[in-house]
């Protein structure tokens, strides 16, 4: 009997198999990408629109809205342990965001039992021009300091220094600029501020014209808080802003999405040309990097009469 001879593959048919599988790879995972950022932005979406509606439930049960953050102390005069240790009784230390407010009305009751708020909020790092003051506040709410809710965390927002579990991806709006809502009533324009008590009445441009809640990355830069370190703690809030967004500095200097100068309180996301956004009456927002600024920044202003500015 004969035996056959087998006959196999020649270089450049290997050659070419592998150059193929190659174009197919190459082609094959920027799709998978966009279809895993496109989930994770439309997961954001939806965190953001149970935020509002606990914020809605919030104000069904107090008949306001939550405070954008809430501590002893108010108009720049803060007394010990409630003062910032070493920038002085004109600044809050520890005191509680909005995050921890609405705790009850996102599914999480026993988290939010679980804050002793007689004592400041607790933050494991607080990262403020490079150094880390961290562990920040007192340790009874440790625990649920360091429980951030899956409902605040943005699956596109990058990993930082600080546990992602003690870091949230959202913020309140803060205003239009004037200086700072976490340590003054005075001036503020927006949705939050430091123990604010906002009605509906109040916000005369309109629920559908005023932003109420924005992307906020925990690796984003912010007031005196470092790129990529940790800048968005669940709920401790200090002189830094940490939990608000606004439109612009006091000083005018304007920050529309994904703005990455220092200091600022910029609304920023991971996401690809912008950002999402609620509005007061619920309904979500896609804001692109290139907004026209006054159309943003009515956007800020709950009684600055602009709805105007939304016409093109």
């Amino acid at each position: 009997m004969s035996r056959l001879a087998r006959r196999g593959f020649t270089l450049i048919e290997l050659l070419v198999v592998i150059a193929i599988i190659a174009i197919l790879i190459a082609l094959l995972v920027p799709a998978v990408q966009k279809v895993r950022e496109a989930a994770a932005r439309t997961q954001c979406a939806n965190n953001l629109k149970q935020i509002v509606l606990g914020a809605h439930s919030y104000y069904d049960n107090k008949k306001v809205f939550p405070p954008g953050s809430k501590g002893p102390g108010t108009n720049s005069s803060f007394t010990a342990p409630w003062a910032d240790p070493s920038v002085g009784n004109s600044v809050p230390w520890g005191h509680f965001s909005w995050a921890a407010e609405i705790l009850p009305y996102v599914e999480q009751k026993a988290l939010y039992d679980a804050i002793d708020f007689s004592k400041p909020a607790y933050a494991q790092i607080l990262w403020e021009n490079n150094t880390n003051r961290g562990p920040a506040g007192n340790a009874a709410n440790k625990a649920v300091g360091e429980s951030t809710p899956s409902v605040f965390m943005c699956p596109s927002s990058r990993l930082v220094a600080a546990p992602r579990e003690t870091q949230k991806d959202y913020a309140i709006n803060g205003g239009t600029g004037a200086c700072c809502p976490e340590r003054t009533q005075a001036g503020m324009t927006g949705m939050g501020f430091l123990n604010s008590a906002v009605r509906v009445k109040q916000v005369s441009d309109g629920t559908s014209h005023t932003m109420f809640f924005t992307e906020y990355g925990s690796f984003a830069n912010h007031s005196w808080l470092d790129e990529n370190k940790g800048s968005n703690p669940f709920i401790f809030v200090h002189h830094a802003s940490e939990g608000y967004v606004t439109c612009a500095e006091h000083d005018g200097t304007p920050h529309p999405p994904n703005t990455t100068i220092y200091n600022t309180r910029a609304a920023q996301s991971q996401h690809r040309g912008g950002i999402n956004a609620v509005m007061v009456d619920g309904h979500l927002v896609w804001l692109t990097n290139a907004i026209n600024f006054n159309v943003y920044k009515a956007m800020f202003s709950r009684g600055g009469d602009e709805p105007q500015a939304f016409v093109q």
